[in-house]
């Protein structure tokens, strides 16, 4: 609030308050400020916009090379069951139907994958885990392979185990030499280097 002699002042002498040109630089000096934060603003949201937009396509670029370094691998699959096809044994004078029971593997890429390594799980994780011996080489599109458990159970496993009580996971190279684990759970992870065993 202006006080009561500062505007009998300014009142009694008209001149002091600038003339029109003053006035008109002075409000053009506003409008220059108040232009300089909304061009700021407008700046400041491109920005935000742009960098947004690179970001995005920094984060595609990844997604490409990713999927780039996973094309083999991501076709190559482990299940445990049983063969779909029986053969007969016969011992002396009988003979019974029996189906193989194992890990299947089927490397559906165009190209082999190396060094495969199944693991298999007992449904109680209390109890042991056991390796397959390494596959050198699984070639394309040859159907499934089957790494059968009767060859390498222990001594302990129950036909309970044996018959679907299983799960699986598959550790492996590509042709390009870079380490996978496709998990129990069938996804598919990135080794650093081969760690046979892998959980």
């Amino acid at each position: 609030m202006i006080a009561p002699a500062t505007m009998a002042y300014l009142a009694t002498r008209p001149w002091e308050l600038g003339d029109v040109a003053t006035w008109i630089g002075a409000l053009a000096n506003v409008a220059t400020v108040i232009l300089a934060l909304a061009a700021a603003m407008v700046g400041y949201r491109v920005y935000k916009v742009e960098s947004g937009r690179d970001a995005r396509a920094e984060l595609d670029r990844r997604e490409r090379r990713a999927d780039e370094r996973r094309s083999q691998a991501s076709l190559v699959a482990v299940w445990y069951g049983r063969s779909t096809t029986a053969r007969q044994v016969v011992a002396g004078l009988s003979g019974w139907v029996v189906y193989d029971w194992g890990a299947w593997i089927v490397n559906a890429s165009e190209s082999p994958i190396y060094d495969a390594v199944v693991r298999f799980y007992r449904p109680n994780p209390e109890k042991t885990s056991w390796l397959s011996r390494p596959i050198k080489v699984v070639p394309p599109y040859r159907g499934e392979l089957i790494v059968n458990v009767n060859d390498i159970a222990p001594d302990d496993l129950t036909d309970d185990e044996r018959h679907d009580g299983l799960v699986v996971s598959l550790e492996f190279r590509d042709a390009a030499g870079r380490y996978w684990l496709r998990d129990r759970s069938g996804y598919l992870h990135e080794l650093p280097h081969s760690r046979p065993g892998i959980e």
